[in-house]
């Protein structure tokens, strides 16, 4: 695991509108936590903190040397607070580490190769569990799980279990499932719609039709005839 360093300043800024100064200045608002120090308020440029940390391998999880004053504190980056509108830092959390002491982390899952299944078969690779957690010395967190997919096939997966072992603690659920390869999606056949044939009449066309003769044979002035009823025969006038 790397280590960087980190400049930072103490601040005593409260307020929005001096914390909006602040931030005016290239400088993100930040507090230091830990169980052997007490908090304190502190300011990074925000240049440096999208560089080194943000921008490395290990993202969140480095090593960071943070110089505040004349003590040097080593922290991981806790939590980033985000602007709801334009995505700017606004304010972050460190949490000072002990090296010698066991912590928890979250390290990402990075899927590499392209499973047999898809490129012979046409499957689809799901990415699950995209990131997991573990249990080991600050030290010895892994910059990322690198997890090789190549020789899946249709309906294999990879799992938790499958991570290879190292000096850290895996504490996600072994059955959590990392990638899988499903079959191909199968397209819906859609029945085509039947049109009538021509020259067949249906039951209401036929009493339509009886109706339009009755019209036609009415008195002029009289009104409407009624239909015989089927399997009769109009009686002749006499």
């Amino acid at each position: 695991m790397k280590k960087v360093e980190l400049a930072a300043k103490k601040r005593d800024a409260i307020g929005t509108k001096k914390l909006k100064s602040l931030r005016k200045e290239g400088f993100i608002p930040a507090i230091v936590y830990g169980r052997k120090i007490k908090p304190i308020a502190v300011a990074i440029e925000n240049k440096a903190f999208l560089t080194k940390i943000l921008g490395s391998e290990t993202g969140k999880n480095t090593i960071a040397s943070l110089k505040v004053g004349g003590e040097d504190l080593q922290v991981l980056t806790q939590d980033i607070q985000f602007d709801a509108l334009d995505g700017t830092i606004i304010h972050i959390d460190f949490a000072n580490v002990v090296m010698d002491e066991v912590i928890k982390t979250k390290v990402s899952i990075e899927l590499t190769g392209i499973p047999f299944g898809v490129k012979e078969s046409g499957g689809i690779l799901v990415h699950g569990l995209r990131e997991i957690e573990i249990e080991c010395l600050p030290g010895d967190i892994p910059e990322k799980f690198h997890v090789d997919v190549s020789a899946l096939q249709i309906n294999d997966s990879l799992h938790v279990s499958d991570l290879p072992s190292g000096k850290y603690k895996l504490l996600s659920s072994p059955t959590e499932m990392i990638a899988s390869c499903v079959p191909p999606t199968k397209e819906e056949v859609v029945a085509p719609t039947v049109a009538p044939v021509v020259g067949e009449a249906t039951a209401a066309d036929a009493v339509a039709v009886a109706d339009e003769k009755v019209k036609e044979k009415a008195a002029p002035g009289a009104g409407p005839a009624k239909a015989a009823p089927a399997g009769k025969q109009e009686k002749p006038a006499k």
